[in-house]
């Protein structure tokens, strides 16, 4: 039987007060939400253009599937994710995906991270066609970006302080331990901060077609000052 690639962002109902605090200020928390939807966007559709992997959303918190299916309802898988954090929302991910279908390899990429290329999601489950067991996409921050597995390994995620500086050099140290084979890909950045913010401001003006579309727009309001962002309820 063939076995399938499976890409997975992970996202949260972009409301206000609750997404993209960290960029509060400089941006209202109406603003940081409606950023948070564009980039949710524009990853989707990167996502969507490739056909050498299928693609779902998982989002938070449960309840949420039905916003997400009318703002998003060309994408027909959208799951809720279980746990009450981070880390424990992760494993239970992978563990159900794995237990649910025949997957030769499984990738998860955050919501926030709009800027990292297409040919990098391909590459990661290349990396683990070609024999990896773990896959990680370090970011700026000493975590990741991306995490892909060939198998489900719980413990990567629930022993692993989510979010914190030693993130990304914790699940490394366990996977270690485990022997797993571990690909890194090239370092990437997700959107959490001012700095971060500006340069994603430099990405969106230089991309051009659809790339980075509804940043770009989202940028072309936020400049005009005058804009109105619409609150998700």
């Amino acid at each position: 039987m063939l076995r399938t690639r499976l890409t997975t962002i992970f996202a949260k109902l972009p409301r206000a007060g609750e997404v993209k605090t960290r960029l509060c200020p400089p941006l209202e928390s109406l603003e940081a939400a409606a950023l948070a939807e564009a980039m949710l966007a524009d990853g989707l559709a990167r996502c969507l253009a490739c056909d050498s992997f299928r693609t779902q959303l998982s989002v938070h918190p449960p309840g949420s599937q039905p916003w997400f299916h009318a703002r998003f309802p060309e994408l027909a898988e959208i799951v809720a994710q279980e746990g009450a954090d981070l880390g424990t929302r992760l494993a239970a991910h992978f563990e159900h995906a794995f237990a649910r279908e025949r997957l030769s390899s499984a990738i998860v990429v955050g919501s926030d991270a709009p800027e990292v290329p297409l040919e990098r999601l391909r590459e990661a489950h290349e990396r683990l066609s070609d024999g990896a067991d773990l896959v990680l996409g370090p970011d700026g921050g000493g975590g990741y970006y991306l995490v892909g597995l060939r198998r489900a390994c719980g413990a990567l995620f629930t022993e692993v302080a989510m979010s914190a500086p030693g993130m990304y050099a914790r699940t490394l140290e366990l996977a270690r331990d485990r022997r797993l084979v571990v690909a890194e890909l090239e370092r990437g950045d997700d959107v959490d901060t001012a700095a971060d913010l500006e340069r994603l401001r430099a990405s969106a003006a230089r991309a051009r077609g659809g790339e980075l579309l509804e940043v770009r727009r989202w940028f072309e309001r936020y400049d005009e000052r005058g804009a109105s962002f619409t609150a998700v309820p």
